[in-house]
């Protein structure tokens, strides 16, 4: 089970915490060589789109988000906390959220007052990122949106708070991802991350064709590596397939985001090298099983994430076993009613099993499992499983 991350670490009053520079730095940590430096943006209230409060305009073709702002504080608590990659540890993390009440986010460095997720805060941070990651070219770059967007592969707008379909120039508060990626190109750092969690249908009829769907605050140039001696590696990882959407919940975080944590937790870990290490592969295969399995039941086209334009990387290593889930069945059979009996480091487990329960699902530690199903005293069926990446099945007989 993907670790529990409390995000409400951030509780305390707004007016005890100290405000970001225009760098939206939340967390910098003093050291050299090279280091990630991420950049997270979660846009949940949008004040001009439908229920958005006083200013909203009824007409608007997007309402408000419940998860983005939850999963972005989740997403940073974890590079902050959890995030380990020896090549280039955790530099800084810069952190803009559109909330419909604000709250401070805390780190080593003290409570933070996180600014608003408009397009003009975006701009500044953005550049200041940049210029962080421009010092050598072993730095990551790491980039995560939560929030509202349209297009189809990298003719992607992402849309920020200020965003108002109203204005002429409405399009001037979204960023075009594709012209976003290509200005980045110029940043020294040679592994540059882009993870978008938006929905990715196409603009239709809002927008002209050639028209601009949005701006960057990094512009491309010619022979942008000209100075460098490394290429880049920049992978775009999508939360959804082309012209899709992207799920939320209304009381917790996307699936995109569950998918993210359990993986990294240990579902899209390998041993290949002797340690436990996710990279940017097996971390697809993983969450694209995650998000398979929390949307096939409810949506005629699951949410399957999608990636493009990279070469293989280590994205993050393990500080311990991973956790992977198991899944039971009895062919067809209810599992209940009854109870499952294992042991998990020698100490033994519980489980009720319901009547309408046909699979089980356990979460459980690196390792290898007997696993015996009961009804009082009588033992009913037995299975043998190993917990190992990215998930495993047995059949209780």
């Amino acid at each position: 089970m993907a670790k529990k991350v409390n995000i409400n670490k951030t509780a305390p009053a707004a007016s005890a915490a100290k405000k970001t520079q225009a760098d939206a730095l939340v967390f910098k940590a003093k050291a050299e060589g090279p280091r990630t430096h991420v950049l997270i943006v979660g846009v949940g209230h949008y004040p001009n789109f439908r229920d958005g409060g006083p200013d909203a305009d009824d007409a608007a073709p997007l309402g408000q988000l419940a998860s983005s702002t939850v999963s972005a504080r989740i997403l940073a608590r974890w590079f902050v906390e959890e995030y380990s990659y020896p090549p280039a540890p955790l530099g800084s993390l810069a952190l803009l959220l559109s909330e419909p009440k604000p709250a401070p986010f805390e780190t080593p460095s003290g409570k933070w007052r996180v600014p608003k997720a408009t397009y003009e805060a975006f701009g500044k941070a953005a550049k200041a990122w940049h210029a962080r990651g421009n010092g050598d070219e072993g730095d990551r770059l790491i980039f995560l949106f939560c929030g509202h967007g349209f297009g189809y592969g990298v003719l992607t707008s992402l849309l920020f708070a200020d965003f108002d379909f109203r204005e002429q120039d409405a399009w001037d508060s979204a960023l075009d991802l594709g012209k976003f990626v290509a200005g980045m190109e110029t940043c020294a750092a040679a592994e540059q991350v882009f993870f978008i969690d938006a929905c990715r249908r196409p603009h239709g009829d809002l927008l002209s064709p050639g028209a601009a769907i949005g701006r960057s605050p990094i512009h491309a140039k010619a022979l942008p590596r000209k100075n460098f001696s490394t290429t880049r590696n920049a992978p775009l990882i999508f939360s959804t397939g082309d012209e899709q959407p992207a799920r939320g919940r209304i009381d917790g975080a996307s699936v995109f985001t569950d998918a993210f944590m359990k993986s990294v937790d240990g579902m899209a870990a390998r041993d290949d090298n002797g340690d436990w290490r996710v990279n940017n592969y097996s971390l697809l295969e993983a969450m694209s099983h995650v998000s398979l399995r929390l949307t096939e039941q409810h949506f005629p086209e699951p949410q399957q994430p999608q990636g493009g334009q990279a070469r293989a990387f280590d994205f993050h290593y393990l500080a311990k076993d991973p956790i992977s889930p198991i899944y039971l069945d009895r062919n067809g059979f209810a599992c209940g009613p009854g109870e499952l009996h294992y042991e998990v480091g020698g100490a033994p487990v519980m489980r009720p099993c319901n009547e309408d329960e046909y699979e089980v699902e356990l979460s459980l530690p690196y390792g290898g499992y007997t696993f015996t199903l009961k009804d009082g005293e009588a033992e009913i069926a037995h299975a043998r499983q190993r917990a190992a990446p990215t998930y495993k099945k047995a059949r209780l007989a």
